[in-house]
């Protein structure tokens, strides 16, 4: 039973990351809701919305961009991590790519505004306004990208340096309980002020 439970990851990345990451996810917003904020009530809306991020971004279109685009953009990543302290240090470009692609592309170009937007629609489900949610975005950028960065730059090079195709994501989510909370804690009162 527990070799057949451990290999669910490997066999089925993509539920296991849809699960795990909507789990995750929704658990970040309740400690903060409730260990940070000290909030009295739930904000039950607000936290459905740290789940559905968690389940459509952070599970699903996480795992298209780390495991079969960046696979196709580095071939090599996949055998990257088996290679020899020296081999690596030589290919500097597979690692340093996808470290650049994935921090100074894909999270300001796609993670936050898909952030913004899916707040905005499952928040504001009366009226979303995507150009509210951009400004929105356009207005934090400068500090939630500095905040992004401190985190996980150092944890996506340890990600594409030494982490096999299929550990990405559980990587990923595993830092992710750090930055979730923290981004719960920065941006989860403007999500439950606006509903």
């Amino acid at each position: 039973m527990w070799r057949k439970l451990a290999r669910f990851p490997v066999k089925h990345p993509l539920a296991f990351g849809l699960c795990i990451s909507t789990v995750k996810t929704s658990a970040c917003d309740l400690l903060v809701q409730v260990a940070i904020e000290k909030r009295e009530e739930i904000d039950w809306r607000r936290n459905a919305f740290f789940g559905a991020f968690g389940f459509f971004y952070l599970g699903g279109v996480q795992y298209a961009i780390y495991v079969p685009i960046f696979g196709k953009i580095f071939p090599g990543a996949a055998t990257f991590a088996a290679k020899s302290f020296t081999e690596k240090v030589k290919d500097g470009k597979t690692l340093f790519g996808q470290l650049f692609l994935d921090q100074f592309v894909v999270s300001p170009f796609i993670y936050f505004p898909a952030f913004y937007a899916t707040s905005e629609i499952l928040i504001c489900a009366d009226k979303p306004d995507l150009n509210r949610a951009m400004a929105t975005y356009r207005k934090n950028m400068s500090d939630d990208l500095v905040a992004l960065w401190k985190i996980w730059i150092p944890s996506m090079f340890l990600n594409f340096a030494f982490m096999p195709m299929w550990a990405r994501i559980p990587w990923v989510t595993t830092t992710s309980l750090l930055w979730t909370c923290l981004i719960s804690a920065m941006r989860g009162g403007e999500i439950s002020r606006t509903s």
